[in-house]
């Protein structure tokens, strides 16, 4: 994919994917942050395993866990149709709607003892806004495989493919790793949060026929 069509790619239907880009950061975040400060139900404090206490504590890793908020942007402002992009929210609407059914029935958390004094800014602001809930399924470790592999599919022809989807699917598992490496999941989270996004993807994601049939400029 060149430069000129993912421009073009970027401004087909680009009304409609800023209306979907506000609309659904605002319903995750908003069913994120009430269950995670008003949980309905008493909440599970999950022990880290023998495997969770040997990976240490890397809180520079906090801007590769951050990087997840420029790798969702990118299948989605990249599909040509209408279609496409239904089907994409159909796939992040599931696999939201699953994690917030854990977060309500079963809300767990575990506890932190790092001290945020000796970690950067990043870490320190991440930890204000994110408490220690809504843990698992990792919801962040969802959204990094169920985009990666949206981006596979935008990217699935033309030179290069293959490197490519390594690199995605590279990302992906370094955000997943940073999740680890940051104490904000456990290995349980983060392989539930994983399996979660590829479900996801695999269930409800479905990439229609290459077309312009649908693609507008305004």
């Amino acid at each position: 994919m060149n430069v000129n069509e993912m421009a073009l790619r970027i401004r087909a239907n680009w009304k409609y994917k800023t209306m979907l880009s506000v609309v659904l950061t605002f319903f995750v975040w908003a069913a994120y942050l009430l269950l995670q400060w008003h949980p309905f139900f008493r909440v599970t404090i999950l022990q880290p395993s023998k495997l969770d206490r040997m990976i240490p504590f890397v809180p520079s890793t906090v801007y590769l866990y951050e990087s997840l908020l420029i790798l969702m942007p990118i299948a989605p402002w990249l599909m040509k149709s209408k279609a496409e992009l239904n089907q994409y929210t159909k796939g992040l609407l599931a696999v939201s709607l699953a994690g917030f059914v854990f977060f309500l029935l079963y809300p767990t958390a575990i506890t932190r003892s790092i001290v945020p004094q000796h970690t950067n800014f990043l870490y320190r602001a991440l930890i204000q806004i994110d408490g220690e809930s809504n843990v698992f399924p990792s919801l962040h470790s969802a959204f990094a495989v169920f985009h990666a592999a949206c981006c596979c599919v935008v990217f699935r022809s033309g030179p290069g493919r293959n490197g490519t989807r390594w690199f995605f699917w590279g990302w992906a598992l370094a955000i997943i790793a940073a999740t680890l490496l940051t104490k904000q999941h456990i290995v349980l989270d983060a392989v539930a949060g994983a399996a979660l996004g590829f479900a996801g993807f695999a269930l409800f994601y479905r990439s229609p026929k290459e077309s312009w049939k649908d693609t507008k400029q305004s």
